[in-house]
């Protein structure tokens, strides 16, 4: 198995705010155990776009499960499609293991490490390259949506579902009354998707939004169920420091004093999803 090299940031976010890649696969990967408790958002979101493509015609014969972590969603493809050859790529080591070691029914997956800005699979190999909720640890969507164009084959679809920028922005607010810091990243804008897909020549374009707000005891627990999911700060402008308690509690201070939650603590995601046709 091979892992492949970083891109320098892109147009989508501010450099400081984007994920420093060499990081995302040890936290991911360091993350894989717990996940699946923890990825109810994901899970969600992940059933409605397979929904989407469940019936699709003509059936795939080769099939990418991009981003794929523990295999929840590679398992399902293989049974939507029994007759496709399915993939299972993930820039997580951790993941690929916990899906070969904890998905007796994924046996017959190819699993392989691989970035998706560079991805180690041909030219027009695959039919159906479906992601879920992965884009936005890349670098640069852009590049990541111009490898899935380039393994595509002529007809072929991708399916996908990432956040968008308005995701956890209740906590990017809170943080900014604290410090100069990076502690969320930034993530891609609709209009930013939509543009990136014309200009790489995906056709039947529509991307479509959606902000899902989640309730929690705390902020804490917030950040706690953020960090279980592997989605802990790896940001550039990142502090390099252990954050002290009484900085946590600032933070969760700011937080109460936002519009809406003085009786709790919510966090809005904005999930886009898109399925266009290379």
């Amino acid at each position: 198995m091979n892992s492949f090299p970083c891109r320098k940031p892109g147009p989508f976010a501010p450099a400081a705010a984007t994920p420093e890649k060499r990081w995302v696969g040890a936290s991911f990967g360091s993350a894989a155990a717990g996940y699946d408790g923890v990825a109810e958002l994901q899970r969600e979101v992940g059933e409605s776009l397979l929904a989407r493509v469940r019936h699709l015609g003509p059936r795939p014969v080769r099939v990418l499960d991009l981003g794929a972590g523990t295999g929840h969603f590679s398992g399902l493809l293989a049974s939507a499609f029994p007759a496709a050859e399915c993939l299972a790529v993930d820039i997580a080591e951790g993941m690929l293991r916990f899906l070969r070691s904890h998905r007796p029914a994924a046996a017959g997956i190819g699993l392989i490490v691989g970035d998706a800005e560079a991805l180690p699979l041909a030219n027009e190999s695959v039919d159906l390259v479906f992601s879920n909720m992965a884009f936005q640890w890349c670098e640069r969507l852009d590049v990541a949506l111009a490898e899935c164009r380039r393994v595509l084959r002529p007809g072929g679809r991708l399916a996908f579902s990432t956040f968008g920028e308005d995701t956890l922005g209740e906590l990017r607010t809170a943080w900014r009354a604290v410090d100069g810091y990076s502690h969320v990243s930034a993530f891609a804008t609709r209009r930013a998707v939509e543009q990136s897909l014309r200009a790489h020549g995906f056709s039947k374009i529509r991307v479509d939004a959606k902000t899902i707000g989640r309730g929690y005891p705390s902020v804490m627990a917030l950040m706690k169920e953020l960090k279980a999911l592997g989605a802990r700060n790896l940001t550039r402008n990142r502090p390099r420091h252990l954050l002290g308690r009484r900085t946590l509690e600032r933070v969760s201070e700011a937080y109460g004093r936002l519009p809406g939650m003085a009786s709790g603590v919510t966090a809005s995601f904005e999930v886009l999803t898109a399925l266009v046709e290379k």
